[in-house]
């Protein structure tokens, strides 16, 4: 078996068939999809189970719903293929993808080789190009290099390579070599709920990897839906960042990165914290009175790694206004400066 395609399933009953096929289609037919039913409560189940009927190269998982990255995970131990790639049950693979993909792989010998993707909003289909230049990769700085792009280009610092900021952590333009993931007991963090594990992953597949390939093969077809998720009310949202910190943490002390990497890992935390304040501390769904909002809000920018974040992160380098203008207003101390920069940020976005 050549490639393992791994697709979590949930609540996509409109979008399925035409993601499965997308795979099935491939110019490369050495390849087995493994669709892993996260307890869908639509059509979706029922819809993976015909199209494993229609074809022997489809498996499937039906499981309880336990997020994205224990399905990926669950999909991962069933996985034969020399190679894995994730997927989204809502996008679609270019029909070559992964045929291009692995030739690419074996030739430059990588254990990680990715591409570039579009992106499909509103009707239109943009290419998404993550550098000028392709390149092959087998030298400690440049993983490091590419580790901060990890890290910065997904929140709001500027990594010095040139290229676009969006969707790279995402799993779905790599193709990993499986003996890499098993070897190295790489999985997906479960502790952050399927918030950013797909750049904790692509850390782990980086780091771990001996060589690193990547080329101008368009893969993949991300749609993107826009959503207000600055409205969304997530009380756990402290506690998820707390897990997030703690693994990315133990990430860079484990390679020995801390030190080479800790400006993008500050502005990674101060990306957190913006996305704090609208989620959590100042949402209209929190039923804390406001003194009480700015009084924990107080607490929070005393402990780490907010602190060090706030005092050593470089606001010129972001890539956001609004994040430097809250950055800056957290040096202040004062918890009623930083809800005055938040909603002049909001103002700023309608």
């Amino acid at each position: 078996m050549k490639v393992s395609v791994i697709v979590p399933v949930y609540n996509v009953e409109k979008y399925l068939r035409s993601c499965v096929n997308s795979i099935l289609n491939q110019t490369l037919n050495d390849i087995e999809v493994i669709l892993v039913d996260d307890g869908s409560p639509d059509a979706s189940g029922v819809i993976c189970d015909e199209l494993a009927k229609a074809d022997e190269r489809v498996k499937v998982i039906h499981k309880k719903n336990a997020g994205v990255g224990a399905a990926r995970n669950d999909g991962l131990s069933l996985a034969q293929g020399e190679w894995v790639i994730f997927g989204d049950s809502d996008d679609w693979f270019e029909t070559d993808a992964l045929e291009q993909l692995v030739s690419e792989g074996e030739k430059t010998k990588a254990d990680v080789i990715f591409g570039d993707v579009y992106l499909v909003e509103n009707g239109t289909k943009k290419n998404v190009a993550f550098y000028k230049d392709e390149f092959v990769c087998n030298e400690n700085e440049f993983k490091k290099k590419l580790i901060a792009a990890d890290f910065s280009r997904a929140y709001c610092y500027n990594p010095p390579e040139t290229g676009s900021a969006f969707g790279y952590g995402g799993p779905w333009n790599k193709l990993v070599r499986r003996n890499l993931l098993t070897e190295n007991n790489l999985k997906f963090d479960t502790t952050v709920k399927g918030i950013f594990d797909d750049l904790i992953y692509t850390a782990y597949i980086f780091a771990c990897a001996k060589t690193i390939t990547y080329r101008h093969i368009r893969v993949y077809n991300y749609r993107h839906v826009v959503a207000s998720i600055t409205r969304t009310y997530k009380p756990v949202f402290l506690d998820i960042n707390k897990a997030i910190f703690v693994t990315w943490e133990n990430f860079l002390k484990q390679f020995g990165y801390y030190e080479a990497l800790k400006k993008p890992y500050y502005a990674n935390v101060i990306r957190r914290f913006c996305q704090l304040l609208g989620l959590y501390f100042f949402n209209e769904k929190n039923e804390l009175s406001f003194t009480r909002q700015l009084k924990e809000l107080r607490q929070v920018i005393k402990e780490e790694p907010y602190v060090s974040a706030i005092r050593l992160a470089e606001p010129s380098g972001f890539h956001s206004k609004a994040d430097c203008l809250i950055c800056n207003a957290a040096r202040t101390g004062s918890p009623m400066i930083i809800y005055l920069a938040y909603r002049i940020v909001q103002a700023m976005r309608g």
